[in-house]
């Protein structure tokens, strides 16, 4: 109790306390119940008015001792001055000062009309000032489901203002003040305010562990960010602009991480289709340049950990970056720009590299530019680091002293390794480090003796495959995985052309894979009767035939044939015309007419297979049919 209350005596005109109403407001309707205003009737009770305008505990103390109210009831839900004057305290926490509405308020019109109806006295000091009316976020009546409406009465400086006097006037147009109210939807985050000044927290709501004053603030600036461009002006803004966005942050915010997480990767999507630096103001909005503004404050650490990690794991930001108090040391996530700078390789090269490895959005056809296409970085800096002074092909092959159709037959089969990857892409620019370069060499002259004079057959590798009649791949084959008892290299060399062969032993190897077992494409025409000229890889796409590959001595290479299993396959399930004619001796017109008589019909469409073809078992079933082969 206060020391003034020894003195006051409790008034006989009083209200009850209603919930949430704050002591300026209790004190306006014990003023206007005893015909005064508020700034007399509190210098008559000896009641500093700024002392109630603050929120000072003795003061409103007195007001309760007045009223014969409790006193703790009425404190809970009186915002008060803190020693930092940035703040404004009530019901236990800590709201910003401009929070609080100290020189006006917002009221429901329902509300009024229903307080009116309620109570009796003077028809002006019926209705009560309720809390969330001078909380500056709140702006809808959950009750009636429409825009509270400001006023503005009358105030002298360092005093509350007299909201029952204020009253007075807006009673008398209050028909006006209802049918003019806009309506509005519920907000739940409006509730969830009042609930935490109540005292009351939910574990469940990711919020409820922030200071309420930041989590207002994060609530409207992300709720901004996601609803309106990033540069949004908010002076262009209505109140109810401001509502509607705190409403969206709060209703992400609210439920966790992983939904804010999702909010963000919503606004790096919107990033996408820009152009230039990719900037977090530019990606994250308002809510990041709120975070960046109170980024000394403790109470935003669990929202600024959040986005910076998100924005660290997801944009390319350059190294030294100040990202929310933190400066970033090295690289996260490349793009094609800044791999093209890093590597000095253009940047259609790296947006090649870049597809090779999956990235998404690389191709240019996607409109995404230089600057949106991203990769990890740790993935991607020794590949960089290779580019930076890898060498073209015409430059390898000078380096080595290959041919080119020997270099490409070494690229193909995986011999030498490429920086990007490409050895298996038909006409692509390949790049080469010069350790890849070296490494292979000296796997081509491993085991290789020193000649000063080649004797006899021992020949450079162009000169030994014509004398053996081999391919390229055979040659390359057998050098680079040690099929070769004999090797050597010219004395005072290391390029390909010192390699030495023995051409004689080019000759044996190549030689020995026996006679010929299976039937090029020429020969299946006489091993299966009736076949159609273009019919053969037709049947090969479809799977009713397979092919090898198989030494050609006549071609003195490789080439693909059919096997002569699949063949025999072929001809114990399937019959031609060509054979059914050349079998039962008659025209293919007669053959096709005792066909159809028994109900037999081709097994393929013709059209696509280039032959007609029947199941040899359903053939077999009319007389006349020929044996199975």
């Amino acid at each position: 109790m206060s020391a003034r209350s020894n003195v006051l005596k409790p008034l006989d005109w009083h209200r009850e306390l209603e919930d949430t109403e704050p002591a300026s407001g209790f004190a306006s309707r014990l003023a206007a119940l005893n015909g005064r205003h508020l700034n007399r009737f509190l210098r008559d009770m000896a009641i500093q008015p700024r002392d109630v305008d603050l929120g000072v505990a003795g003061a409103v103390r007195d007001i309760a001792f007045l009223g014969r109210c409790d006193p703790d009831r009425l404190l809970a839900f009186t915002p008060r001055r803190p020693e930092d004057k940035a703040f404004m305290c009530v019901g236990g926490e800590t709201l910003e000062r401009l929070s609080i509405n100290r020189t006006f308020f917002r009221f429901c019109p329902h509300c009024v009309g229903e307080d009116i109806e309620r109570f009796d006295g003077p028809v002006h000091s019926r209705p009560w000032l309720r809390l969330g009316w001078v909380i500056d976020h709140v702006r809808v009546c959950n009750a009636h489901n429409v825009a509270l409406v400001a006023a503005t009465p009358e105030r002298n400086r360092f005093e509350p203002f007299d909201f029952n006097r204020a009253m007075a006037t807006i009673a008398g147009e209050l028909r006006r003040h209802v049918e003019t109210a806009l309506p509005a939807e519920p907000s739940a985050f409006q509730d969830w305010l009042i609930t935490r000044v109540r005292g009351h927290r939910e574990p469940t709501n990711w919020l409820d562990d922030l200071p309420l004053y930041a989590a207002i603030a994060v609530c409207r600036a992300f709720g901004l960010s996601a609803i309106h461009p990033p540069k949004v002006r908010t002076t262009t803004l209505t109140s109810m602009d401001i509502a509607e966005a705190t409403n969206v942050g709060f209703d992400i915010l609210s439920r966790g991480e992983a939904e804010f997480r999702d909010l963000l990767t919503e606004l790096n999507g919107a990033q996408t289709s820009t152009r230039g630096y990719w900037g977090l103001r530019d990606t994250y909005g308002y809510g990041y340049g709120h975070l960046q503004k109170t980024v000394a404050d403790p109470a935003y650490a669990k929202i600024r950990d959040v986005v910076r990690a998100f924005a660290l794991e997801t944009i390319p930001i350059e190294p030294g970056t100040d990202v929310l108090g933190v400066v970033t040391e090295g690289r996260n996530l490349h793009t094609v720009r800044s791999a093209s700078l890093a590597s000095g390789a253009h940047s259609r090269t790296v947006r090649r590299l870049f597809a090779r490895k999956g990235i998404a959005g690389t191709r240019e056809e996607t409109g995404l530019t230089d600057h949106r296409v991203v990769v990890d970085a740790e993935s991607l800096d020794r590949t960089l680091s290779d580019l930076k002074g890898a060498l073209s092909t015409p430059k390898a092959i000078e380096r080595t002293g290959m041919p080119r159709q020997h270099f490409a037959k070494a690229i193909a089969a995986n011999y030498v390794a490429t920086v990007m990857g490409t050895n298996n892409v038909v006409d692509a620019k390949h790049r080469f480090t010069v350790a890849a370069l070296d490494a292979m060499m000296d796997r081509l002259f491993e085991g290789a003796v020193e000649v000063e004079r080649p004797q006899g057959r021992q020949m450079s590798v162009s000169d030994a495959r014509r004398a053996a009649s081999c391919s390229i791949d055979d040659i390359l084959a057998r050098v680079f995985d040690g099929g070769l008892s004999w090797k050597g290299r010219l004395k005072g060399r290391m390029d390909y052309g010192a390699l030495l062969l023995d051409a004689d032993e080019l000759v044996r190897l190549t030689r020995v894979e026996g006679p010929k077992a299976n039937l090029t494409r020429t020969e299946i025409f006489d091993y299966i009767p009736g076949i159609g000229m273009k019919s053969v890889q037709r049947f090969i796409d479809a799977g009713m035939l397979d092919t090898v590959m198989e030494f050609s001595a006549d071609a003195r290479r490789m080439i693909d044939v059919v096997t002569r299993e699949s063949a025999n396959e072929f001809l114990l399930n399937y019959v031609t015309l060509g054979e059914l004619c050349r079998t039962w001796g008659r025209h293919q017109k007669q053959v096709l007419k005792t066909l159809r008589g028994a109900g037999v019909d081709t097994c393929v469409d013709a059209k696509v297979f280039g032959t007609l073809l029947f199941m040899r078992s359903d053939v077999e079933k009319i007389g006349n049919a020929p044996a199975a082969a």
